[in-house]
């Protein structure tokens, strides 16, 4: 029997070398396939802040269409595993950056990305465990999409975000006057000479 923590080291790496070649379009579709398609519970399903399916042929067809259709690679940052006590469900989690080229080489569109799979461990003892993945979650950050855009982004970080801070900041205050918790400014500034 495999020990919780090793577990979860075994765990680690396998999600990180599954998102590495998911998210990756310089990996043959047809790879993707091969090695995916099997980990899949029959009613997968996927959810990104845009769409959301359901089913294993769905998510491979969903799969083969995005490496069709989007170049990109995946950095990741970090990669969290957690197991229920008995070692039998999880949760993985992995941060890091979708690298979008929507126009080859020559431009790069960074998007933070965060990808949640909940998943059902089959084989423990097996290397690299085995795996059924019950739900893949894509999340990113539609402030940050608009961000990295050239002109709009330009005009939402130097114009629109500054003025909306400003706007609930007035907000604020006033709400918090009008309750009557108002901090008192004054007390930190005693406490900090």
């Amino acid at each position: 029997m495999t020990d919780h923590n090793a577990l979860i080291a075994k765990l680690s790496e396998r999600f990180r070398t599954l998102s590495a070649l998911m998210y990756d379009t310089g990996v043959d579709p047809a790879r993707v396939d091969a090695e995916i398609a099997p980990l899949l519970a029959e009613d997968v399903l996927f959810t990104d802040p845009w769409q959301q399916g359901k089913g294993r042929a769905n998510y491979r067809l969903g799969a083969a269409g995005f490496h069709a259709m989007f170049r990109f690679t995946l950095d990741i940052a970090q990669v969290g595993v957690q197991l229920t006590d008995d070692g039998k469900e999880g949760r993985a989690i992995i941060e890091g950056v979708m690298n979008l080229r929507p126009f080859g080489p020559w431009y790069t569109y960074p998007l933070r990305t965060i990808l949640i799979y909940d998943f059902v461990v089959t084989d423990a003892d097996s290397t690299p465990p085995g795996i059924l993945i019950r739900a893949h979650e894509e999340m990113w950050s539609l402030a940050e999409m608009i961000a990295a855009l050239p002109v709009t982004g330009w005009v939402y970080r130097r114009a629109f975000r500054p003025a909306f801070s400003r706007g609930f900041l007035v907000a604020s205050w006033l709400s918090a006057r009008a309750r009557g918790v108002l901090p008192d400014f004054r007390s930190l500034d005693r406490r900090n000479r």
